[in-house]
């Protein structure tokens, strides 16, 4: 039939599975189509949360919240392990109707920040409590 030496035979078999794989792509893609119904009600049973973030508010500004959550160690599972950085910004994502790309890299974003700005929208956080409590007049 074909002279193929035996370096080539796991290469055609990667190949062929390739092929196989895309035609279930395919073959899915097709069926999406044809039957919108089924896949809609899947999407439906998600429920999304009531909130979003104001305009003004920044991603980074989320992920230093998560970031120190997750370095806090004080969010766990159900186990009593700590939290993953990934799973801690599925939470936020879900909660604030937000995607957080590569969560490990907007975490070395925020480790890596100046001095001044590390912890800047934490600290705002932190002097509106402050500023409420004097409003108040707590001791």
């Amino acid at each position: 039939m074909y002279d193929l030496s035996k370096k080539k035979m796991p290469y055609l078999y990667l190949i062929d599975e390739a092929i196989g794989l895309l035609n279930t792509e395919i073959r899915l893609i097709e069926w999406r189509i044809k039957y919108p119904e089924q896949l809609k009600q899947r999407i439906e049973k998600q429920s999304l949360s009531p909130l979003y973030l104001a305009d003004k508010t920044t991603l980074i500004n989320i992920m230093e919240m998560v970031s120190g959550l997750f370095l806090s160690k004080d969010i766990v599972y159900q186990n009593g392990k700590p939290a993953y950085l990934v799973d801690l910004s599925k939470g936020f994502e879900w909660l604030f109707n937000i995607k957080i790309s590569d969560c490990h890299q907007k975490h070395e974003d925020v480790i890596k920040r100046k001095p001044g700005k590390l912890t800047e929208f934490l600290n705002g956080l932190a002097n509106l409590i402050k500023n409420e409590h004097d409003k108040k007049g707590y001791r």
